[in-house]
């Protein structure tokens, strides 16, 4: 019953995102969008795909210091071929990219390391990723308030959400560090533990036990966790070179407040609970190109282009985990199943 109450949400979703899209695309010349590409050069190419390489290494390096701390030592590149099949499924299934991580949790259970405690070190990973990008779009939105003028109140919205963004984190990093759960009380303030709702209950314990492996992270690993903020940090850096030549295939030539803006509204598009971010990356960068009085037909380019490479990662993660044999789905389904035998602590 769930899964076909799931499955009906996700098709409502992406029946959304094509509606949306159509009326996006019929707003705007197909000849403006397809002379966008005119510019396209090869050399320009090639350092943007150089530069997808060295960020996709520098994150995967951010997860190994994470493994580190448990005293998880996988091999690099195995590491590296992990995250990409987390990706792949990431980028099929909806929602705001947490498809894949049981998937790469179960990959690492190859290594001897157990389910929760893969997927702990995974979430982890997660919001120090969560939180620098949506300390870094606070900045990009005042950077751009400075230099342009939002209409209506689009920038204090902008503001108000950054706001409230940045004193959420605030709270989890201090209960963290203050040897408190964040997560499981949100699940309990909701009285969701007292519905004696099997899954509800294999949820509770799942939450409590990940999150005591990020409380110890947290409280006891602070010098890894400032080398995997600082790592985060760069990798915004290397980014900013991503856009930057991506635009720049678009003949677009943008200053850093620019791009740091058009790359916050990419991941706002990944935030919503649609297969691919059909539709929302397309509006969303119609926002932003607008907002930054941009041709809004360079954003519909610029979304083509972030979901053709999206796709080249999918196929190349799916095809990977093709190779391994592995039934993702039946390995999880078991797992739970054994956790679910498990009393509650």
């Amino acid at each position: 019953m769930r899964t076909v109450v799931k499955n009906a949400i996700t098709g409502i979703f992406l029946l959304g995102g094509i509606i949306g899209l159509y009326f996006i695309l019929k707003q705007h010349s197909l000849k403006d969008i397809i002379m966008t590409y005119s510019s396209f050069d090869p050399l320009t190419l090639l350092f943007y795909i150089i530069v997808l390489l060295i960020l996709f290494c520098v994150l995967t390096y951010r997860w190994d210091i994470i493994l580190r701390t448990r005293n998880i030592k996988v091999a690099f590149h195995k590491l590296f071929v992990y995250r990409l099949i987390g990706i792949a499924i990431n980028f099929i299934t909806p929602g705001p990219r947490v498809g894949g991580e049981p998937t790469q949790a179960t990959l690492l259970t190859k290594h001897g390391v157990e389910f929760t405690e893969g997927l702990g070190t995974i979430v982890i990973d997660k919001i120090i990723d969560t939180t620098t990008s949506g300390l870094l779009f606070l900045i990009g939105v005042i950077l751009v308030g400075l230099k342009y003028s939002f209409p209506g109140n689009t920038e204090a919205a902008l503001l108000i959400g950054g706001v409230l963004f940045v004193s959420v984190f605030v709270l989890f990093y201090y209960r963290m560090l203050s040897n408190k759960h964040f997560f499981l009380n949100i699940f309990r303030f909701f009285r969701l533990d007292k519905t004696n709702i099997k899954w509800l209950m294999n949820l509770e314990h799942s939450i409590e036990k990940i999150e005591l492996i990020m409380i110890e992270f947290y409280k006891h690993n602070k010098k890894a966790f400032i080398k995997a903020l600082s790592i985060s940090i760069f990798s915004w850096v290397i980014m900013f070179f991503e856009y930057h030549f991506a635009t720049r295939l678009l003949g677009l030539n943008l200053g850093v407040s620019e791009i740091f803006f058009i790359i916050s509204f990419v991941g706002m598009a990944q935030l919503f609970p649609i297969p691919m971010a059909v539709g929302a990356l397309e509006a969303g960068q119609v926002s932003a190109f607008a907002l930054i009085n941009l041709p809004t037909s360079s954003g519909i380019a610029l979304a083509f282009l972030v979901r053709m490479k999206d796709i080249v990662w999918a196929i190349i993660g799916l095809i990977l985990l093709a190779t391994y044999g592995f039934h993702i789905a039946k390995f999880v389904e078991g797992k739970y199943r054994d956790e679910k035998r498990e009393p509650l602590k």
